[in-house]
């Protein structure tokens, strides 16, 4: 995976966290938006990890990921992007973004969005 600098979708934001390291070094802002759309975005901000086999963004109330929502395959990385997320994903209960290997189940690192 390489570096990504999208074009970040404007919007107010609803809920933001930090991005702290568990088993691999992990650092950056992650925060739900809504833009005038009334559409939610994931918005991953100077974002930093160490790469992996098949890392994948997870929604969960916990850090062991079970129960979880999936939010996708993780885009870089390194860098600035955006995932668009479905008006039925519940981050207020969900509200850990996991950064999880799923070849080893391994929690990378994870943010709270308070």
């Amino acid at each position: 995976m390489d570096n990504v600098n999208e074009m970040l979708p404007g919007g107010a934001s609803i809920v933001t966290g930090s991005f702290v390291s568990n088993s691999h070094t992990t650092t950056g802002t992650v925060k739900v938006i809504r833009d005038a759309a009334g559409k939610a975005h994931l918005v991953f901000e100077n974002f930093k990890t160490d790469n992996g086999p098949d890392l994948r963004v997870w929604l969960s109330p916990n850090n062991n990921g079970s129960p979880y929502q999936e939010v996708g395959v993780l885009k870089a990385v390194t860098g600035n992007f955006s995932y668009d997320i479905s008006t039925t994903f519940d981050y207020v209960t969900n509200k850990r973004v996991l950064i999880w290997c799923e070849d080893f189940s391994v929690l990378f690192g994870h943010a709270v969005l308070q």
